[in-house]
């Protein structure tokens, strides 16, 4: 499946695998309405799922600025960066 074809159901699936076991967050409640703080996200876990993201993602988010509060948020963020190649 090319990353271009991805839908946000497919991006929640996979963010899910890769934030499971590696940050500290309550993988029951990761859902796109979810506020990162009320599943045990907090500043230090959300860069490292950045991190993972990028990776799983091939894809590049500029941390600065980056306004980000529900799995939602972060959902977007993703959907954003694989829609614009090479956007950093």
């Amino acid at each position: 499946m090319s990353s271009l074809s991805l839908q946000r159901t497919d991006i929640l699936k996979r963010l899910k695998e890769i934030a499971s076991g590696k940050v500290p967050v309550d993988i029951a409640r990761f859902s796109p309405e979810a506020r990162l703080s009320d599943i045990g996200v907090d500043s230090f876990s959300l860069i490292e799922l950045v991190f993972l993201a990028e990776e799983e993602f091939d894809i590049r988010i500029p941390i600065e600025g980056l306004s980000i509060n529900t799995v939602g948020d972060v959902l977007d963020v993703i959907s954003q960066r694989i829609s614009t190649p090479n956007p950093c």
